[in-house]
């Protein structure tokens, strides 16, 4: 009997070690989710968020001058789901421009009157176009680095001007516009309320400029050649990150490490990025489109990379935004986009 237990637990022994026991590994969580936006006739533009509490996603129907033709949705960080806004219809409008401070935002474009103006309240889901009408043909860019305070690029016949509100844009006073070279500006980004970064175009091709008090005096920054548009930019405390795109190839991320004084080209896996944000002075992201759709990617100062896996992101992302250091969104023009980094 001992004899014939032995035996069988060698043939069980040599069975086992001859057949390979595998398991398969269930794929990982998306670290990036895409929801569709919520009114399917919308074209997402623009995100933004306060520090710590909302972001917001806008977007319009140009070709509608209905209660659909405007849509506005918030979510806690970006990350618990997203919810409409009561926002005004807005006819023949395009929104170009998104900022927050810490308990609102202010949405920017333009319609068949020149500039528009909206404000948003997160917390209590409305929205209202602001009676004030800014000189020229549309808002490019907004920022608002403080309770209330608040940049916007404003696009004219001839160049941009700058204007200031410190009343959440309700009112506004110029301050200064931006320097020939830079006509036309398409971002700003502003890691203090004095030091803020404007990229754009102009009759050379791409160009940038700082300001150090506040938006009334600009300079030129040194960028490499070639460019022929910013379309992005976003500034840490340190780190600036921009999109740009060339006059040849594919779009590209440049970085500059001096508050936007001088820019250099940046390697990145995502293959044509076309929206950053900095999160940190050593955190920064950038987005667009690769291969297989939406392309996510954030840096560690100096350069360490971690693509994000991601599910339902099939369009290019086309903005981004943070409302902590680690909790981001983005849009396509038909999804939002929820990330952690």
């Amino acid at each position: 009997m001992a004899l014939r237990r032995a035996v069988l637990a060698s043939a069980i022994a040599l069975l086992l070690g001859g057949c390979a026991i595998t398991t398969s590994s269930p794929p990982p969580l998306p670290e990036a989710l895409g929801r569709p936006a919520l009114d399917p006739l919308i074209t997402l533009s623009v995100v933004a968020c306060e520090p710590l509490l909302w972001c917001i996603a806008a977007g319009t129907n140009p070709t509608s001058s209905s209660v659909g033709s405007a849509s506005v949705e918030i979510s806690a960080g970006g990350h618990r789901g997203w919810a409409r806004v009561t926002a005004p219809p807005l006819s023949d409008a395009t929104l170009t421009a998104a900022s927050c401070w810490a308990s609102g935002c202010l949405l920017g474009g333009s319609d068949a009157s020149g500039s528009l103006l909206e404000i948003v309240n997160p917390a209590k889901r409305v929205a209202a176009v602001e009676s004030a009408r800014l000189p020229g043909s549309g808002v490019a860019a907004l920022a608002c680095p403080a309770p209330g305070r608040c940049l916007a690029l404003v696009t004219t016949s001839i160049d941009t001007a700058v204007f200031e509100s410190t009343t959440s844009g309700s009112s506004w006073r110029q301050l200064s516009t931006l320097p020939a070279a830079l006509s036309t500006a398409t971002a700003i980004s502003c890691a203090t309320p004095r030091a803020c970064v404007a990229v754009g175009t102009g009759p050379t091709g791409a160009e940038a400029a700082r300001t150090s008090d506040g938006g009334a005096k600009w300079s030129l920054a040194a960028r490499p050649k070639g460019l022929q548009v910013f379309s992005a930019v976003s500034c840490g405390p340190s780190w600036c990150f921009a999109a740009a795109r060339p006059r040849v190839g594919a779009a590209e991320v440049l970085q500059s490490r001096n508050r936007g004084a001088s820019w250099t080209r940046f390697a990145t896996s995502v293959a044509r990025p076309d929206a950053v944000a900095c999160t940190t002075a050593s955190t920064c992201v950038a987005a667009g489109s690769g291969p297989g759709g939406g392309m996510i990617a954030w840096f560690v100062r100096p350069k360490r990379e971690h693509v994000l896996t991601i599910q339902y992101v099939p369009d290019p992302l086309i903005a981004v935004a943070c409302a902590s250091p680690t909790r981001c969104a983005g849009v396509t023009q038909a999804s939002t986009v929820s990330f952690s980094i």
